[in-house]
């Protein structure tokens, strides 16, 4: 009898949670079909995953080239732009692992072109976006045609000192940081920055047809970027600072990044440095009461008291957004080949479907929060 009624208890949990997951299967789909209902426009990816279950839902709408009217899919290479950052600080945390530098050496240990205080900013603050060094989106010359690489921008920046001090040392989102970062991956691994990134960490995890984008190099399965233009959607896929590699330049799809959340996860569930190092000051900053920033991640509180690991990309023609639950074995996957904010209202609509709520957004949507902190305006 107590087994008969053991039985029946799962059986009725198993029917409950199946039914749940297929309301939750339904409203997507809805959200989906209102957000995105052509399916000759740019489009999205959206992959929900589970450590133990894979995929537990995906689902994609649009073309991913106008010209050829090609679909998107799971397999599609979106510019990731943005969320790139978390590769390139993966990159030198592995070096940093390995003995070859410290998170507190002066980063013009590296790159001796830098001067004054500039040279004396720790590689920790170019990590976690308190080293106050010179934007050089702001410096680009109008002249310039041709697209910068990352030693363009070491070239840019050289002649400037700018540098927090510890009186003033805050959090100050820095593209520039992130192009110096993936200088000194060079400079300590002795191989060129893609090169590493495919030997040392795409290909070790499987991530076989992530790359980093190259001028002459061919992407496959490419997603080609859009903007909105009068109603319509134009050609917008690069620009002048879309050749950086170290702060934007990773190209994935949604299923190569499902591998990629699933590693993060499990490294911050394990027994390695890596999940306590995310909350370390020495590798963490403070964004906001409710926000810190480290190692490419923002590290925020979801309403369950669980840690979660945020960011998002804009560039031209791409808007993306990725959320990682590491105590649930969740992943959100956001991946946009236009640069309109639909997807801003839209992943927060995905976020209340899975009854997710994270603190800290100040009655603000949360790729717009993400948004205003990259402009210091958070």
């Amino acid at each position: 009898m107590l087994k008969l009624r053991n039985s029946l208890i799962v059986c009725i949990f198993s029917f409950v949670f199946f039914a749940h997951a297929q309301d939750q299967t339904a409203k997507l789909d809805s959200l989906i079909a209102s957000y995105y209902p052509n399916s000759d426009d740019p489009g999205i990816v959206l992959l929900i995953s589970d450590v133990g279950k894979g995929a537990i839902y995906s689902n994609a709408q649009g073309v991913a080239k106008l010209d050829d009217s090609s679909s998107l899919s799971l397999t599609s290479n979106f510019r990731m732009a943005s969320v790139s950052k978390q590769f390139t600080a993966y990159a030198i945390y592995q070096l940093f692992k390995e003995g070859k530098l410290k998170l507190t050496d002066p980063i013009g240990k590296f790159l001796p072109s830098l001067k004054g205080a500039a040279a004396t900013i720790k590689i920790s603050e170019l990590l976690n976006h308190t080293s106050g060094i010179k934007d050089y989106e702001n410096i680009i010359p109008e002249q310039q045609k041709e697209q910068l690489s990352d030693a363009d921008v070491l070239q840019l920046v050289s002649p400037y000192t700018d540098a927090f001090t510890e009186d003033n040392r805050r959090f100050k989102y820095s593209n520039t940081a992130y192009c110096l970062l993936s200088l000194i991956v060079e400079r300590v691994s002795g191989q060129v920055y893609t090169d590493y990134m495919k030997t040392q960490v795409f290909d070790p995890l499987g991530m076989v047809h992530t790359q980093i984008f190259e001028q002459e190099a061919r992407i496959a399965n490419r997603a080609f970027g859009y903007t909105l233009r009068d109603k319509n959607f134009v050609f917008a896929d690069q620009s002048i600072t879309s050749a950086t590699k170290g702060d934007g330049g990773v190209y994935c799809s949604a299923v190569d990044y499902q591998i990629w959340a699933t590693h993060v996860m499990q490294l911050a569930m394990s027994n390695t440095d890596y999940g306590k190092d995310l909350l370390r000051q020495e590798t963490a900053s403070n964004v906001s009461k409710a926000v810190d920033y480290s190692l490419g991640w923002f590290v925020i509180e979801n309403n369950a008291g669980r840690t979660c690991l945020l960011h998002s990309g804009e560039s031209t023609g791409f808007h993306n957004i990725v959320l990682l639950i590491p105590e649930e074995g969740k992943s959100i996957s956001l991946f946009t080949n236009r640069d309109d904010m639909q997807i801003s209202s839209f992943f927060d609509q995905v976020l209340k479907v899975l009854d997710i709520q994270l603190k800290g957004m100040n009655g603000k949507e949360v790729f717009r929060w993400l948004s205003d902190a990259y402009a210091d305006k958070h």
